[in-house]
C-alpha cells in the first residue's frame, strides 16, 4: 500500500512534467531532421541535418581570448542561460559551437544552461519559447536571481566572450 501511495503521489506528477529532450522533426524546407523542443548538446549527433559536421569543425577550431576567459570565470556565480537557436540555421551553426567550446573552458555546470532549438517560424511546442520574445537565432540570454542581464541576438558585436564578458560585468 505504501509503495502505491508512493506512485500515486511521487512518480506519477514527475513523469508528466518530464520533458522529452532532443526531439526531431522534418524540416520542410531543406527535407532532413531538426532537433526542437528542450534539447542537450548530445542531441547535435543525433540529428541528419549538417549541424554535427559544423560542430565538429567550429568547436576544436575556436580559440577563446585567454584574458575575457579569466575575467568571465569569477563573473558566472549565480548565472542562468538560455540557449534558443535552429540546427537548422548557419549562425547557430557558427556560434553555438564557439559558445559551448567558452563555457567548456569556464567549466560552466551545464545545468544552469537551458537549450531550446526551435523551427522555421521560432516555435518549439513544449517548452516557454513563446514567453522569450525571439525573432532571431541563435539568441544567448543571462539572468541573474530571474533577472535578464542581457542578450546576445544572432551575432555577437565582436567576440563572443567579449560581449559575455559586458552583459555580466551590469
Amino acid at each position: 500500500m505504501k509503495n502505491l501511495v508512493f506512485i500515486i503521489l511521487f512518480l506519477f506528477p514527475a513523469m508528466a512534467f518530464a520533458q522529452k529532450l532532443n526531439q526531431k522533426t522534418s524540416d520542410p524546407k531543406k527535407n532532413n531532421e531538426m532537433l526542437i523542443g528542450y534539447c542537450i548538446r548530445d542531441g547535435f549527433s543525433s540529428v541528419n541535418c549538417n549541424f554535427d559536421s559544423a560542430y565538429k569543425v567550429e568547436y576544436p577550431a575556436y580559440r577563446p581570448d585567454a584574458e575575457t576567459i579569466k575575467q568571465l570565470a569569477g563573473k558566472l556565480k549565480g548565472v542562468k542561460i538560455t540557449l534558443v537557436m535552429a540546427t537548422w540555421c548557419g549562425d547557430s551553426k557558427e556560434w553555438v559551437p564557439r559558445f559551448y567550446k567558452i563555457m567548456d573552458e569556464l567549466n560552466f555546470n551545464n545545468k544552469n544552461l537551458t537549450l531550446i532549438c526551435v523551427d522555421r517560424d521560432k516555435k518549439a511546442p513544449g517548452t516557454n519559447v513563446e514567453t522569450l520574445n525571439v525573432h532571431r537565432v541563435p539568441t544567448f540570454i543571462f539572468y541573474r536571481k530571474k533577472t535578464e542581464l542581457g542578450r546576445i541576438i544572432e551575432v555577437p558585436s565582436g567576440l563572443l566572450e567579449k560581449d559575455m564578458l559586458g552583459i555580466l560585468s551590469k
